[in-house]
């Protein structure tokens, strides 16, 4: 069938060199938590008594944490509700305890030094509360209270909170090690020891996103790329990770330009049962019984033996073409070399209106574009999973291969192409 050389694996990413009209190219990292597990954390973290003060001269308030923390993630923020059991006092009275829950939202962004950033605001109560109590003398109205009483347990609550996010994402140590061994060369085929070289160029990432119970921040690693044959490039001087940059959004997709190679052979294969053994004309017929492919001056040499109303050697060409609009390779005036033969057109011009020519143009078209079909396949596969770094496997598909000029060797058709798709990291 057809040959892919290794090149295939440098679908991964593209150099910013590859093309000046190319957009660039990222490998993408997903990296998220769940409301689960941030909640887990913070419920390590949060202290029994969470405030106790003064509401009004001579009377006092005791709050306390009575059950664990709940959160969930929606709408772009994280959601908080804090159940507290609530005790006021006035001298040598005491009040029953009461209980609700103290409702806050987070807002959280990356800084530049890849720390996550909160902003907590209080909500309000989940649970309604008495409008007034008596202690003792005394009358409260223990909502009204509570406003003042959110305030330090808000102030109590924010850093931990903070602290918490940045344990549950681990943002800036998941992204280091990605960022430190992209300059690293990393082998990708070592019966050819062809060699992937990056040279990343700064990290990219869109708005964190907190929606159905999962906190999920995308970012982009930009960076070229180089493939090595022989022996293993010295690695770069790995950079520091460098500030994050904020984007509403960024291109997820990689844009490669490459190389593709189909032999004359393999056509062949994909024309012997068209025309091997098979008969062509109407009243006169002619029976292919040998034929070969190359490529001579820019166009396609199919040089037949037949036997029949015509015994002897003819020769065909085809001219491969590149249609822009609908991304396609057909192969064009397909017709007969009359040079040398001017007899033939006098003896045998109805071979010249026969359907062999339309059968080989239809096969070698459709030849081709089955072969770019399992090009691009073979290409995914080789992206499914290539293992970066110890728990770091890049993952890939894909989706298109944009095709561009061909160019007619002697025993192939080369071409550009433009392999579109997606490339992402897992992280283990």
């Amino acid at each position: 069938m057809y040959r892919l050389p290794i090149f295939f694996i440098l679908l991964l990413l593209s150099t910013a060199s590859t093309s000046a009209a190319m957009p660039p190219s990222s490998i993408n990292l997903s990296v998220e938590t769940t409301a689960a597990d941030l909640a887990a954390i913070v419920n390590q973290s949060l202290p029994a008594e969470l405030y106790k003060g003064q509401v009004r001269p001579g009377s006092s308030v005791t709050v306390l944490r009575s059950g664990p923390v709940a959160v969930t993630a929606a709408d772009n923020f994280i959601h908080v509700t804090l159940p507290v059991q609530v005790t006021f006092r006035y001298g040598f009275y005491e009040s029953y305890p009461l209980r609700a829950g103290l409702r806050f939202k987070t807002r959280v962004q990356v800084a530049p030094d890849w720390l996550l950033k909160t902003e907590l605001y209080y909500t309000g109560l989940s649970d309604a509360m008495a409008d007034s109590i008596k202690i003792g003398p005394l009358s409260l109205n223990p909502k009204k209270l509570m406003e003042g009483i959110t305030q330090p347990v808000q102030r109590l609550l924010a850093p931990i909170i903070d602290n918490k996010v940045n344990d549950a994402v681990q943002l800036r140590s998941k992204v280091t090690p990605l960022w430190q061994n992209a300059f690293t060369p990393t082998l990708i085929n070592k019966e050819f020891s062809t060699w992937l070289k990056l040279t990343p160029e700064r990290v990219v990432m869109s708005p964190l996103l907190a929606a159905d119970n999962r906190i999920r921040i995308s970012i982009g690693v930009l960076t070229g790329a180089e493939i090595v044959v022989g022996p293993k490039p010295a690695a770069a001087s790995a950079r520091p990770l460098p500030p994050v940059q904020h984007l509403t959004t960024f291109d997820k997709n990689f844009h490669i330009q490459l190389g593709v190679d189909i032999f004359f052979n393999d056509l062949v294969t994909a024309l012997n049962p068209v025309l091997l053994d098979k008969s062509f004309g109407e009243e006169k017929k002619i029976t292919v019984k040998k034929f070969n492919l190359t490529g001579d001056g820019g166009r396609l040499v199919l040089l037949l033996t037949a036997t029949g109303d015509f015994d002897g050697e003819l020769t065909v060409l085809a001219r491969p073409v590149y249609n822009r609009q609908n991304n396609t390779l057909t192969f064009e005036d397909v017709d007969f070399d009359t040079k040398n033969t001017g007899w033939l057109l006098s003896a045998g011009s109805w071979l010249f209106s026969s359907s062999i020519r339309n059968t080989i143009k239809e096969k070698l078209d459709s030849a081709v574009a089955e072969q770019l079909e399992k090009a691009r396949l073979k290409a995914s596969t080789a992206l499914s999973s290539l293992q970066l770094a110890e728990r770091v496997r890049l993952t890939g598909t894909v989706k298109t291969l944009s095709l561009g000029e061909a160019v007619v060797q002697q025993d192939r058709l080369s071409l550009q192409v433009v392999a579109q798709g997606e490339a992402g990291v897992i992280l283990k």
